[in-house]
């Protein structure tokens, strides 16, 4: 009877290993394409302000609103970057 709950035991252990690290890969995953879409709204971000400080587009309104928004969009991004990233930290350090 041991034997069976041994065996049964060692074969969950291996479920929920397997488990972990699965969520692991798909958590470092989505990291790397936060980490990705936020470069790509920073560019964004930048060419916006480009076309803003042309002269022909000097003080349009609606640029700079999209400007304004797409700014606010990058800080919320990093934001949630950061949030990600510290707990990482505190992972690693409780592990430690």
């Amino acid at each position: 009877m041991t034997h069976l709950f041994l065996a049964l035991s060692v074969v969950l252990n291996l479920v929920f290993i397997w488990y972990i690290i699965q969520l692991l890969k798909r958590f470092l995953n989505f990291q790397e394409e936060l980490d990705k879409f936020s470069e790509t709204l920073e560019e964004y971000r930048d060419h916006i302000d480009i076309v803003n400080g042309l002269e022909r587009f000097y003080g349009d309104e609606t640029l700079g609103n999209l400007l304004r928004h797409s700014k606010a969009l990058v800080e919320e991004c990093q934001s949630f970057q950061r949030v990600l990233r510290q707990e990482e930290e505190e992972y690693a350090e409780e592990e430690n």
